[in-house]
């Protein structure tokens, strides 16, 4: 049936996906409910995030368009070389090659993020239409809409429901039981945190280490990925020009890190750390690195020890072809991928985008409900999956291959 009235959109999960999704919602005149199950953002997600045309599009086309200003005002400056490089443990360069994505010119192109200020960004202005510390952890469909049951005993109701509640999603494993989720641990880069880029330190390093994402790696298996947060206009400042509503965590230039630790090192899960284990990790990555050029090992040895975490990987086996209902899936819930090529954020933002476009359609009257979400999921696949593969292939996939002929390792969880 077509919509005589704006459709109610429920969405599990405040993560990137489903915060764009809900902002594109409210921007073309549609109500949502987003359900977040974590009461705050101390939850640690990551540091720097490479953006490409996908996800950045997928941006102007959901938020308002001061708050995509300011998206661009806060992203790192762009580097000299917008590619993906790879070197030996000495620095020296072995392959590169231009970002995967669409094509992203221009002199506001899409770089990259601090991820808690997109996140920031993403969250202002949706008022009573976020819940946080609000968990979706079942859905029952009913004659003409969707109910959600919430992990505290309440419900809500709506017209689609919306997975967009991660790699764990509850969503995806009643509407989806049959994918599954292969988890892979921690291997080499799993271990993330961030080195301040104070002036002591870039009188240290070469402005190679400032461009595009670098691996260094070397013969053995070990691996050091860098990103640097450079922003185009101090983060808080650029609030205060730019959407004086909305607050934004100062942010410090750095680098974000990712280094290997020898084979063998045993890494508790994150209940288990201790006020102890960051440094002991960070002595593990200066171990594994033994030996390699000053500069990687200054990187190393600075790094901010609360900063310090670990990422389980894990992926979602391509699915089947389902057959469409008023409930579907966006971003990791749909197809998390390895975070090896940068691919996932953005995939997951474009998601919002594609759904966002077929949901306004049907609110308009243009187009029926169920189909117009199975023609999301179809265009989704047919995008996503490829990459879901590519991450796979890695060392064939990154900065033109050099990283194939060298050696892997990984890490004991």
């Amino acid at each position: 049936m077509s919509a005589s009235r704006p459709l109610h959109v429920l969405i599990a999960g405040g993560g990137l996906s489903g915060l764009a999704l809900a902002h594109g919602l409210l921007k073309d005149g549609l109500t949502c409910e987003v359900f977040e199950r974590d009461a705050d953002l101390s939850r640690k997600t990551g540091y720097m995030l490479h953006m490409n045309a996908f996800g950045g599009e997928a941006l102007r086309r959901c938020l308002p368009a001061d708050l995509f200003e300011l998206y661009l005002d806060t992203s790192r400056k762009p580097p000299e070389r917008g590619e993906s490089i790879v070197l030996t443990d000495q620095l020296d360069e072995l392959s590169a090659q231009p970002h995967l994505g669409p094509p992203n010119e221009g002199e506001r192109r899409h770089t990259g993020v601090h991820r808690k200020t997109l996140r920031q960004i993403l969250l202002s202005r949706l008022g009573d239409s976020f819940r946080p510390g609000a968990a979706v952890v079942s859905y029952s469909e009913t004659a003409d809409g969707v109910r959600v049951q919430l992990a505290d005993g309440s419900t809500a109701e709506g017209d689609v429901l919306v997975g967009a509640d991660g790699i764990r999603s509850a969503v995806r494993a009643q509407r989806l039981p049959e994918v599954r989720v292969v988890d892979a641990g921690i291997r080499g880069l799993g271990l993330y945190g961030r080195t301040i880029l104070t002036p002591e330190l870039l009188e240290q390093i070469p402005t190679l280490l400032l461009q595009g994402v670098i691996i260094a790696a070397d013969t053995k298996g070990a691996r050091v990925l860098l990103g640097a947060f450079q922003p185009r206009q101090p983060v808080a400042a650029a609030a205060a020009a730019t959407a004086p509503d909305v607050r934004l965590d100062p942010v410090e230039d750095y680098l974000m890190v990712s280094c290997s630790v020898p084979p063998g090192t045993v890494i508790p899960p994150a209940a288990e750390w201790t006020a102890e284990t960051p440094a002991m990790v960070r002595d593990a990555m200066l171990e594994a690195i033994d030996g390699w050029h000053p500069a990687l090992r200054a990187i190393v040895a600075g790094l901010d020890l609360p900063s310090i975490f670990g990422i389980p990987f894990g992926h979602v086996e391509p699915g089947a072809v389902w057959a469409p209902s008023r409930v579907t899936v966006i971003g990791d819930a749909a197809h998390a991928m390895l975070p090896t090529l940068g691919m996932g954020a953005n995939l997951a933002l474009n998601d919002a985008r594609m759904l966002l476009d077929r949901l306004s359609a049907v609110s308009r009257g243009e187009a029926e409900l169920v189909p117009a979400i199975g023609a999301f999921e179809e265009q989704m696949r047919e995008l996503v999956y490829p990459f879901i593969e590519m991450t796979m292939q890695h060392d064939r996939q990154f900065g033109g291959g050099a990283l194939a002929s060298r050696g892997a390792q990984e890490t004991t969880v």
